[in-house]
């Protein structure tokens, strides 16, 4: 006889949250969280299985992850591969999935209505999946191509190498990800059948009572028990332990050891790791989060205070990282400058000197308060994740916590234990610890090489000089500890109010220098705000070296902001400064308690700023490195950057600020930013728990703060636009990838469809894209296994809206653009194929789409700043954008296929960014003529076919071309502007 269901529903939760929760056991031991919550539009599901690749089989290093890629393609109630994605697509939903040590994480999420129909889906991939044999050589490719992929990422490479030179009697040192040459060379010489090995893993390893399941969606917790009892009760269950794996990675053997790695980037990074027991049993206290708060402190008398004055340091961060049952890691990585790369071993002896006087001054009760109190109000203010991430997240948590505490467990801090925090210090002793040090300047020429990334590297114990440092480890009186933080909020008050609902953000501030738009938070009730400034000027982007210039001088104010600013980040006050075409743009988010004390602070600090000459140093060459290693970034990345600058009216490249940095010096910045900030025109957006008045007094500040004129009104619309190809022609532009090391190549097939401020074209584009996304990944991707990053979707630029395939792949950009041209011709018998009801269903997915509810009060700011910054203020497109697209039929968009996107089309204007890799052999894509004609199996008539392949070439080709529009308001502004008295 089954045992009964049991459940519980005494879950604390934030304050704010209206959702009802209940957790129930099935028979089979499964433990399922339900969370209806009537409101939400977007629904979700997660199962998190623990079980990950620390329990590979040594004959199939990969193959928990192969196992994921494998799971989802059909099962026995849906057979056919790609019916989950499918139907997902089709109802404005997406998935995805992660392999950890000892985790596997599968989820989705759907519009709410369909919440039935995916979880069936979904769960029948763990009642009875298929693994079918014909899929297992496609999914083994796309193992093998995901870790190309990485094979030249810093972060993947060290990892792995560290993970390599960890105790070989611990599972810690097994390769996760897994590749060809693992999952398919190993078993094969072996004479192992890898889909038997696969086949035994899953009945071995994936059992109903070492699952949890986490289902959000908007019917009550009674129906969404009915359905998941009624489909997850047939998970088989077998009984067995989660996995557990005894000892430490780092042993005795590894201890007092350093590994100096070679990167592939320009990186100066050093790193401290301890080895630490499995804390998660000590959750209540969190005794490595006192370590971290302290160690990672920013604040003056931090060691990354002391690093920056020394010139030593740019960044340090701390913290426990978990590792799997058993042990986790405590690591403290920081950031070198050049000269810090010199001195690492005294840095490591600060580092030391630091922990040294954490025990003489004792456990501090103030401080582990102040973050308890944090931890417990950042918890009952807390606002709704994405459906998506918060199932996933939550889904895993559940394995560790008790079942009151699955919300707060992970973040909460509860009661002090100074037992326990004091077993953490002494964990961090000079005795008990890791160095991993990368430096791009090693003469690597006799090191070694490690076996799945080729990384290179030396292991070898530290210094003498080292271990006799660390044995006289002293007091440092620059050090000390944090003072109390002011910006913890006192008031956390929300000023809600009768008034009737803001549809869209109000104009409350208006001169001739600052426009000040605000908006009442009127839906998520949380103590907190967001503002949005953006300081426009044409020197922000009128040169190269202006460009630069104004970056330094965000860096440089960063910078000197940092030891204030960093107490209003512990407290949950954030704020950063970008970068843009326009000019700087300033965000400050968090709780609104002290939002405008930290504003002041940091537009005070930009009109006196006094740049500190060893910090500018160090600033600069952290600048140069960042723009020397975009180089190095992987080819997908490099093709969508290119097609940027093809399209955009002006774009300064890496290359081209690399080149005027080297001359510029603090002297010149100090000089610059005062003519930066004397003529401005400011645009901002308050939106949260604030009234009018606060934006209003926001907009009077920026004015009397930064003393600034208006910048002439001509200027003040200024924006890059974007070229626009000619009609009927295909633009093929050509680089090679700079790494000489990289597998990959890349492919973007830009199509230009037209002015995105049209709404017939705008609606148009967004349902083929729609249409063509699903067939796309599992044409291009499941099918024919081009590569493991396969996307497509609407690109918007200034003025233009596109549709774009985007790719990298082993195989060439030629080969990739063929297999591209041939889809996009095959998607026309696709809309031609496609019943009514699909068709319906793809216009109601878009629609639902762009009226998903925003989630929290960030999404909806970020949102609304959107329309604003885009200078087209059409607040409500996306409602008319939604009633448009189900009036589309399916004639209307075969129309739209052929004139914009057809290979077939006269009037197609088409980009193809080709970057290539060196690694493989290099092919001439086309005679380097003006006017080539080239034929495809696609293609019915010749298309003129241009290729560009240098910096001469583009110009000449831009010089022809005409460029889009700028933004025109949707609306008067008048209409938008609102006197505060009468809010």
């Amino acid at each position: 006889m089954s045992s009964p269901i049991k459940t519980r529903s005494d879950i604390r939760r934030p304050d704010l949250d209206d959702r009802q929760y209940r957790i129930i056991t099935l028979p089979n031991r499964l433990e399922a969280l339900l969370v209806s919550d009537p409101a939400t539009d977007k629904a979700a599901a997660a199962l998190d299985v623990h079980v990950g690749h620390l329990c590979d089989p040594a004959e199939a290093p990969g193959l928990a992850h192969f196992c994921e890629h494998l799971l989802f393609m059909g099962n026995e109630k849906y057979p056919s591969e790609n019916e989950y994605s499918a139907f997902l697509t089709a109802h404005g939903g997406s998935s995805n999935a992660f392999t950890g040590a000892d985790h596997t994480n599968y989820y989705f999420d759907v519009k709410a209505e369909y919440l039935d129909g995916a979880l069936d889906r979904f769960l029948n991939f763990f009642v009875a999946p298929l693994f079918d044999e014909s899929c297992t050589d496609r999914e083994m490719r796309a193992v093998d191509s995901e870790h190309k992929k990485n094979t030249q990422q810093d972060g993947w490479r060290i990892y792995q190498l560290e993970k390599d030179l960890s105790s070989k009697d611990h599972p810690f040192s097994k390769f996760g990800t897994g590749n060809l040459s693992t999952l398919k060379d190993l078993p094969e010489s072996m004479g192992i059948d890898i889909r038997k090995v696969l086949l035994n893993f899953y009945k071995k390893c994936y059992s109903a009572n070492i699952m949890k399941l986490v289902v959000l969606g908007k019917e009550s917790l009674d129906e969404l028990q009915e359905w998941v009892v009624t489909k997850a009760s047939a998970i088989r269950n077998i009984d067995i332990d989660p996995p557990s794996f005894p000892g430490h990675p780092l042993s005795k053997e590894q201890l007092m050891k350093q590994i100096l790695v070679k990167p592939v980037k320009d990186l100066c990074n050093l790193k401290i790791t301890f080895p630490m027991p499995d804390l998660k049993e000590f959750y209540l206290c969190k005794p490595s989060h006192y370590a971290s708060h302290l160690i990672g402190h920013e604040s003056e008398g931090s060691i990354l205070s002391v690093l920056k004055q020394k010139g030593w340091a740019n960044y340090l961060s701390a913290g426990s990282s978990s590792g799997a049952i058993n042990f986790e890691f405590f690591t403290i990585s920081i950031g070198l400058t050049q000269e810090g790369s010199k001195h690492w071993e005294e840095i490591i002896v600060l580092v030391f000197q630091y922990i040294h006087m954490l025990h003489e001054t004792g456990v501090q009760d103030w401080i582990y308060e102040e973050c308890q109190v944090l931890s417990e109000v950042d918890f009952r203010v807390q606002e709704k994740k994405q459906p998506s991430s918060f199932v996933s997240r939550v889904a895993g948590d559940i394995h560790y916590y008790p079942v009151d505490h699955i919300l707060n467990g992970p973040t909460v801090m509860f009661k002090m234990n100074k037992k326990e925090i004091k077993d953490v210090l002494n964990a961090l002793n000079v005795k008990n610890f890791r160095i991993t040090l990368v430096l791009p300047d090693f003469d690597s020429n006799d090191w070694a090489k490690s076996q799945h990334y080729e990384t290179e590297y030396k292991y070898e114990s530290i210094s003498e000089s080292l271990r006799k440092a660390l044995a006289t480890i002293s007091a440092n009186s620059a050090l000390h500890l944090p003072v109390k933080n002011d910006f913890v909020p006192s008031n956390l008050e929300i000023r809600k109010t009768s008034a009737p609902t803001q549809k869209f953000p109000h104009i409350v501030y208006d001169t001739d220098v600052v426009r000040m738009w605000h908006k009442k938070d009127d839906t998520f009730w949380v103590p907190k705000a967001k503002v949005m400034l953006i300081l426009k000027s044409p020197l922000a982007y009128a040169t190269p070296t202006t460009c630069v210039m104004t970056r330094l001088f965000t860096d440089c104010l960063d910078d000197t902001l940092n030891q204030f600013s960093y107490y209003a980040s512990v407290a949950g006050l954030d704020y950063h400064m970008t970068n843009s075409t326009e000019g700087i743009e300033i965000t400050l988010s968090g709780y609104n308690d002290k939002l405008a004390v930290l504003l002041q602070r940091v537009l005070f600090t930009a009109k006196s700023l006094k740049i500190n000459r060893s910090r500018f140093v160090a600033i600069k060459e952290a600048l140069g490195r960042s723009y020397k290693n975009w180089s190095m970034e992987q080819p997908y990345q490099h093709a969508s950057y290119f097609a940027s600058y093809m399209t955009q009216e002006k774009l300064w490249t890496s290359e081209e600020k690399l080149e005027v940095l080297g001359d510029i010096k603090a002297e010149d910045v100090e000089a610059f930013y005062p003519q930066f900030l004397a003529r401005l025109n400011v645009e901002g957006f308050a939106f949260g728990n604030m009234e009018a008045q606060e934006a209003v007094a926001i907009g009077k500040m920026v004015t009397d703060q930064l003393g600034c004129k208006p910048l002439p009104v001509a200027l003040h619309n200024q924006v890059i636009r974007t070229h626009i190809l000619q009609n009927g022609k295909h633009t093929v532009y050509q680089r090679q990838v700079t790494n000489a090391n990289e597998l990959n190549s890349a492919l973007e097939h830009l199509i230009q469809i037209g002015d995105v401020s049209n709404g017939d074209i705008r609606t148009k584009s967004l349902l083929f894209a729609q249409i063509a996304k699903e067939p796309c990944f599992n044409v291009l991707r499941t099918q024919e296994q081009l590569g493991y990053i396969v996307a497509s979707g609407i690109r918007k630029q200034t003025g233009m809206i596109n549709f774009r395939v985007l790719i990298q792949s082993e195989k060439s950009p030629s080969y990739l653009e063929e297999r591209t041209e041939k889809f996009l011709a095959e998607l026309r018998t696709t809309l031609l194929d496609m019943s009514d009801e699909e068709f319906k269903k793809n216009g109601d997915a878009v629609a639902f789409n762009l009226l998903e509810m925003d989630k929290n009060l960030g999404q909806e700011a970020n949102r609304l700043w959107g329309h604003i910054s885009n200078r087209y203020y059409d607040f409500e497109q996306n409602v008319r954008d939604a009633e448009a697209v189900r009036t589309i039929s399916r004639s209307d968009l075969l129309e739209f296929y052929d004139s914009y996107i057809s290979p077939n089309s006269r009037t197609r204007r088409l980009l193809s960014v080709f970057i290539q890799s060196t690694k493989a052999s290099l092919e001439e894509v086309v005679e380097k003529t003006a006017n080539v004609a080239v034929v495809s199996e696609s293609l019915e008539e010749l298309v003129p076919r241009f290729l560009v392949v240098g910096p001469s070439e583009v110009a000449d080709l831009k010089a022809g071309m005409q460029l889009s529009r700028s933004p025109v308001p949707a609306r008067p502004l008048s209409v938008f502007k609102v006197a505060v008295s009468k809010i």
